[in-house]
């Protein structure tokens, strides 16, 4: 499996516009070959700031639906006019068990170069009341604090039905330390990835080579057509 976890901020004026953007996204993932599903969060502190978490079979979907020309229009739309600021963490499952989950600490060629090489997804079942953030937040706290110091950066958001909590760590044995020790409640889910691309709208160091010419592209052949 292959994560996808785009962060963003949105101004509130932009709000109704990227809604409208979503929906086409989504109508569009619905045809694509390795979609698995998409769900997102929101922030319970700062409801400007949202989370899609993307799974895929593998990393071959995940290419294709990057070249998609619909994609590839909304993406350079929303890139410059909707979002302040936005993040992009992908990669393969290193879950224990999983068929990526044998990934190697020192695979440099096929991780990112930031900290945070492993993100581990922690989601957790809740209703929509303040207190059970506070009750993800309680639980995740207390799980991290015997690798507490390896800890990269964290954030917590809130779905429909669950809770999400984002952590980052240097090492494979760091995530998986977090991991195990986690205190599990029935309906809970864990995945583990390692970050194969870490990257923005300032630090496009990690974006995919030519994503930045394919989305003008796209703009331009619309443009060309309205011409015609």
């Amino acid at each position: 499996m292959f994560f996808i976890v785009f962060e963003s901020t949105t101004p509130s004026s932009k709000a109704a516009l990227a809604g409208e953007y979503y929906l086409q996204m989504q109508t569009l993932l619905q045809t694509q070959p390795g979609f698995i599903s998409e769900v997102p969060f929101a922030s319970p502190i700062h409801p400007d700031q949202t989370v899609l978490v993307a799974k895929w079979t593998d990393e071959t979907g995940v290419h294709i639906w990057r070249k998609q020309h619909d994609h590839l229009r909304i993406q350079y739309k929303a890139r410059h006019g909707i979002f302040e600021t936005y993040r992009l963490r992908v990669g393969p499952d290193s879950s224990s068990g999983s068929e990526g989950g044998e990934q190697e600490e020192g695979d440099a060629q096929n991780q990112t170069k930031h900290k945070g090489r492993f993100v581990v997804l922690y989601e957790g079942p809740t209703n929509t009341s303040t207190a059970n953030v506070t009750d993800l937040l309680d639980t995740a706290k207390g799980s991290v604090d015997d690798v507490a110091p390896e800890l990269v950066d964290a954030s917590v958001y809130q779905g429909e039905k669950s809770m999400l909590w984002i952590s980052s760590w240097p090492t494979k044995a760091a995530a998986a330390g977090f991991e195990k020790a986690i205190r599990r409640t029935e309906g809970d889910a864990v995945h583990v990835f390692c970050v194969k691309r870490d990257y923005g709208g300032t630090d496009r160091s990690e974006a995919p080579a030519g994503a930045d010419a394919d989305q003008a592209a796209s703009i331009a052949e619309d443009g060309k057509e309205v011409e015609g």
